[in-house]
């Protein structure tokens, strides 16, 4: 199209699924010239969006009570802290949540979860407790006040937030449908602005994505739009498989639609992919032997690193840890997509957060650990040495010699960004591994800018503005690979260990495939919870429809057979273990061992 053009291509939208499809994209391209190639995400489309017409939302958006030249964008950890701080003030005064057993934390993920489903399944905001509540198979035996108590944080969420013109990804993707894809004058300047689309996965596309594509479908000269609903492989994404095929297959596709069946048992048996099942082992650290023996067994056969992967299921870091340390020691080189780290796990990170705690008086946030590792980075000695000086820190001269060094920062009236870099160019940037550590320091300095902005916007006085960027460190904020990180791993000549679902959507292509715990329900873990359930935050999901066991069951292996057939397209050989014993020492038994064992004719076949 663009060569076609004579080389433009500013009036090309390239919608993709990931940051990681984006970079792959940026990378294959190969033109001599062109305009600016907008290839976005959904997300970036509609935050640039905002920014750029902010007055219309502004002029039309009720909770909007400030005036400003764009909105200011929340981070998710400092979501998670307000929301926590919400949820654990009404559970301690008021008894909110009683009948719910779970921590604030997995309460407020559940309902940041629950908004994120509903935004991005344009879904009414104010009716998502209830939503939840009717579709309860026992709501008669439930108490109804923790939906609608769970109703309230929302509220109170995103109206706090949209007060002060503050949004995050699901605040956004609402703004936008509410607010601008219905506007006229907007809808004219999207049909001036564009003449072609492309959409790289429809079948990653949320109901809101699908209603933008909907209305460029109506607009553009040509469009282009990739499918294959066999990636539809989670219940946890945002995802509405028959909104897509009722509202765009059947009105556009119609006649460009050969097959779109689901995925069965059938479609596993034939791709006919050779299946080794090695289940012979009974507890946890056999069954990570047996892993290890036989990646030895496959490098003696020739095999090269960069053709294998480990796949094991989420939320399972010790498995990874003694899998990784397992490799290191016979010389293996391994990569691992998972990160499990907070960024205070980090010990340079550490150092910053100690000093910040200083520098704003904060040492009651400190505890001994942390303040020893400070000292026996900055000092570059040994734990022992570290010990002895805390210890005795108070008589310490090279100790209150970096104190006083705070302190006089202190007197500066420096941002807490500009606190953090100045200490770490004069105190740790020419320590051994300082240079090392440059990014994930920068990637703090740039957190405590934000945090300071969106905090001073909450009228938070100064001391709680630190106190809270501090909380959140420590309790919050997780390491993340970038793109770049990823697409870097899937090209090393190093064993991968990944997620099945980081297998499928970042497309790692390795044709030998060890799926590690299949007796292990996390592979497909339960959908339905206390007060979650993605599925029933659906458009399509019939709102007079009773959630029953019926449903998760059959949910849950459709969303199991479309993840292992596309685990098996590219594979060549695929080794799975399981052990009899969980690492924590229960007897398992998974859906993903049955339908192993029907693959291999082991067990009863049947027509699912």
């Amino acid at each position: 199209i663009i060569k076609e053009n004579n080389y433009k291509s500013k009036d090309i939208l390239f919608l993709v699924p990931s940051a990681i499809t984006k970079l792959s994209y940026m990378r294959e391209i190969n033109l001599p010239l062109s305009e600016e190639l907008k290839i976005t995400t959904y997300n970036h489309f509609v935050q640039s969006e905002l920014i750029k017409y902010w007055p219309i939302i502004e002029e039309n958006c009720e909770k909007i009570k400030v005036n400003k030249i764009s909105p200011s964008f929340i981070s998710q950890s400092l979501s998670e802290y307000i929301i926590m701080e919400y949820i654990n003030k009404t559970r301690e005064e008021e008894n909110y949540f009683q009948d719910i057993v779970g921590t604030n934390k997995s309460i407020c993920k559940n309902i940041l979860d629950n908004l994120s489903k509903s935004c991005f399944n344009a879904i009414d905001i104010n009716n998502i407790g209830e939503k939840i509540y009717n579709s309860k198979k026992n709501r008669n035996d439930l108490s109804r006040y923790s939906y609608t108590q769970m109703q309230e944080v929302i509220d109170f969420y995103v109206n706090t937030l949209l007060s002060k013109g503050i949004i995050d990804n699901s605040i956004a993707v609402y703004l936008y449908n509410n607010f601008l894809l219905n506007n006229e004058e907007y809808r004219r300047r999207l049909r001036k602005e564009y003449r072609y689309l492309i959409v790289d996965s429809l079948e990653s596309a949320s109901v809101s994505e699908s209603n933008l594509i909907l209305e460029f479908l109506n607009i553009v000269e040509d469009g282009y739009v990739f499918y294959d609903r066999s990636k539809d492989y989670s219940s946890f994404k945002n995802v509405d498989m028959a909104y897509i095929e009722e509202n765009i297959i059947n009105e556009f596709f119609k006649e460009d639609v050969h097959d779109l069946g689901i995925i069965s048992i059938k479609s596993l048996y034939k791709e006919k992919k050779s299946i080794e099942l090695k289940d012979e082992y009974h507890l946890y650290d056999e069954m990570i032997d047996g892993v290890v023996e036989k990646l030895l067994q496959l490098m003696r056969e020739g095999k090269n690193l960069k053709d294998i992967a480990i796949i094991s299921p989420i939320n399972n870091s010790i498995l990874d840890y003694k899998i990784c340390n397992k490799l290191k020691s016979n010389k293996i080189a391994v990569t691992n997509t998972k990160l499990d780290n907070k960024i205070v796990d980090y010990p340079y990170a550490n150092v910053l957060v100690v000093a910040t705690c200083i520098f704003y008086n904060l040492q009651y946030l400190i505890k001994e650990e942390e303040y020893i590792n400070f000292i026996e980075i900055l000092f570059d000695i040994n734990k022992i040495r570290a010990i002895k000086i805390f210890n005795h820190r108070h008589d310490n001269e090279e100790y209150k010699s970096l104190i006083e060094f705070i302190k006089d920062k202190e007197k500066e009236n420096l941002r807490i960004s500009e606190f953090l870099l100045q200490f770490y160019i004069e105190k740790m940037l020419n320590l051994k591994d300082g240079k090392k550590n440059v990014d994930l320091c920068k990637d703090m300095i740039k957190q405590g800018d934000i945090f300071s902005e969106i905090l001073e916007e909450l009228n938070m006085d100064e001391k709680e503005k630190y106190e809270v960027f501090v909380k959140c460190l420590k309790d919050n904020i997780s390491d993340y690979y970038m793109s770049a990180d990823i697409e870097d791993m899937k090209s090393s000549n190093k064993v991968i260990i990944t997620t099945p679902y980081t297998y499928i959507s970042a497309n790692i292509n390795r044709k030998i495939q060890l799926w590690l715990d299949v007796g292990s329900n996390a592979w497909n873990m339960k959908i339905e919870k206390d007060i979650a359930n993605p599925l029933v935050l659906r458009k399509s999901f019939d709102e007079k429809l009773i959630y029953s066991d019926e449903m998760e069951d059959k949910n849950k292996r459709y969303y199991l057979y479309n993840l292992i057939y596309n685990l098996l397209l590219n594979s060549e050989e695929v080794y799975a273990f399981k052990s009899e014993y969980s690492v924590n020492g229960f007897m398992q038994e998974s859906m993903l061992y049955g339908l192993l064992l029907k693959l291999l004719d082991k067990g009863e076949i049947t027509n699912e």
